[in-house]
């Protein structure tokens, strides 16, 4: 069994982040002492501000702080036989990722197929796995310089170079493949909107453009998307 993969996140809440790197709320004194203060003061706050505000936006690739809400799994036989398409999303986070681990149990698969799945997606799911208590099912190797059992279309066209690393919408382009249907920006104001349902649609469809640059990579002809995603499970958590 190969499988493709991918998961959604959203960051925590300003207070939570504070919360976990144990940064005390700025107080209203603190504030007004800022706003009253000499140029220097000032400056100095604006530039503390500044630091805070770009660590803060960097949790938000850090399984520490954020928290999945949507997972896509694509399954295919050995020979790339289409076997199913299903996506779990909801707020129980836990219980996303029991379901998650039981399936893999099931499929017990000998290749994950991911676009920077070693560098952001693995991770993030046995981060949150261990804050969550969910013990992982199967013990993905993340070793890195390889092809196997991580299939990292981003690391792999790069040839593990940082400088060569790019978006999957780029990607898919450059090699003539179906594209994403959105953009990452867009999962946040999705989930804040409730629309859980098409959060998971489009976290199908990024596996589907991962799974087709991967056909490409290795010189063969991707199924179209509407043979792979013919009958999708879409299942919430609660």
């Amino acid at each position: 069994m190969k499988v493709v993969l991918d998961i959604e996140t959203i960051q925590a809440p300003r207070e939570e982040w504070a919360r976990l790197i144990g940064k005390a709320p700025q107080s209203s004194d603190d504030l007004q002492f800022e706003e009253g203060g000499d140029l220097f003061t000032v400056g100095v706050a604006e530039e503390r501000r500044h630091a805070e505000n770009e660590l803060y936006a960097k949790s938000a690739f850090d399984g520490t702080f954020s928290r999945i809400v949507c997972i896509g799994l694509l399954e295919f036989s050995d020979q790339m036989e289409v076997r199913s398409a299903v996506a779990w999303y909801g707020r129980n986070e836990r219980e996303l990722l029991r379901r998650f681990w039981a399936r893999l149990a099931q499929d017990r698969p000998t290749l994950y197929i991911t676009h920077n799945g070693l560098g952001f997606d693995l991770p993030f799911l046995k981060k949150r796995s261990i804050i969550n208590q969910v013990k992982p099912s199967v013990d993905i190797n993340l070793a890195k310089f390889r092809t196997e059992p991580v299939y990292d279309t981003m690391a792999i066209w790069s040839n593990w170079d940082m400088r060569g690393w790019i978006k999957l919408d780029v990607l898919a382009r450059a090699l003539q493949v179906e594209t994403k249907s959105g953009s990452g920006e867009q999962v946040a104001e999705m989930w804040e909107k409730g629309q859980g349902l098409e959060l998971a649609r489009y976290c199908l469809q990024d596996t589907y453009v991962t799974y087709a640059c991967y056909c490409r990579m290795n010189f063969r002809q991707p199924l179209s998307r509407e043979v792979v995603l013919l009958q999708p499970e879409l299942l919430e958590t609660s």
